[in-house]
């Protein structure tokens, strides 16, 4: 079969989406990444008069309040939650929420309706643990005696499945964009040859037999985007072209070739002449005046 090129069309703007797009995956695959990768379990370390809250999530992190700076500590009803930003599954609320009687708090909790309040001086909002003892915690805090408290580990698997499916999506979907901005012009390709015409993009490939079809040079009069691809120097799917849909697959609406029958495609052949010629030797009629819409 005769192989034919569009031409490469040098675009700023299709470097500018790629990155764009680039920037779009890694603000929204790291936070999905660390939040799949997270132990998801909470504890609470007592030394030195130092407190750790670790909420076991990358993306809520932790919180290290020197017990000095606690300037209110006391056993609290946990009701009306509210999340605002943060992680809740089954036996695992972390991150920012809100509560009827309390408000805002930053906590790392196993979901409990009671747990122990830590107003901090210097933090915006105060903390809510769950122990699974809140007053004998309270106790070992007066007491600044060292301890760890570990809560049994929430269920994972929604931390896993969920977080761990929207990254291999967006991997797909994002990588599959870039491809098609980067490279899909130079893989574009028109193959003629046995009674068929072939298109190749980066990821499909359409056929049509030649016999019956009608090509003729051609520049489109309008055309809107349907369906599929469409920045400067690359245009593959469903279009509205001269108030018809048409398939394009080009990279130069300027000038190309427009096939009637059996499907309407406009294509954008390098060699305009050759191509005409191959797909007359191959059965087409080929209308040699050139059309504008």
């Amino acid at each position: 079969m005769r192989e034919f090129r569009p031409p490469v069309q040098p675009s700023a703007m299709r470097i500018v989406v790629a990155v764009l797009l680039g920037a779009v995956l890694l603000v929204g695959g790291v936070p999905l990444v660390l939040l799949a990768t997270s132990p998801a379990q909470v504890s609470y370390t007592l030394s030195h008069g130092i407190l750790l809250v670790d909420s076991g999530s990358r993306m809520d992190g932790d919180r290290t309040i020197p017990l000095a700076l606690a300037r209110e500590r006391r056993v609290v009803q946990l009701r009306g939650a509210r999340r605002t930003r943060g992680t809740a599954i089954p036996g695992y609320c972390t991150g920012r929420w809100a509560y009827a009687d309390i408000g805002a708090v930053w906590q790392a909790t196993d979901c409990s309706g009671r747990g122990v309040l830590l107003v901090v001086a210097g933090e915006d909002l105060p903390v809510v643990v769950t122990p699974p003892d809140p007053e004998g915690f309270l106790r070992q805090l007066d007491a600044g005696a060292d301890m760890r408290v570990v809560l049994p580990a929430g269920d994972p698997s929604l931390l896993r499945a969920l977080p761990g499916g929207a990254v291999v999506l967006l991997l797909l979907v994002g990588g599959m964009g870039l491809a098609t901005l980067l490279l899909g012009p130079g893989r574009m390709r028109y193959l003629v040859g046995d009674g068929r015409l072939r298109v190749n993009t980066i990821f499909s490939r359409r056929d049509w037999a030649t016999q019956g079809m009608h090509a003729r040079p051609h520049t489109p009069r309008v055309t809107l985007r349907v369906a599929g691809t469409a920045v400067r120097g690359y245009y593959t799917g469903w279009f509205r072209a001269d108030g018809k849909t048409t398939r394009v697959y080009a990279t130069d609406l300027a000038a190309g070739v427009l096939i009637d029958g059996p499907a309407r495609v406009f294509l954008s052949p390098e060699d305009r002449a050759g191509f005409l010629a191959a797909l007359g030797a191959e059965g087409a009629t080929i209308d040699e005046a050139p059309r504008s819409g």
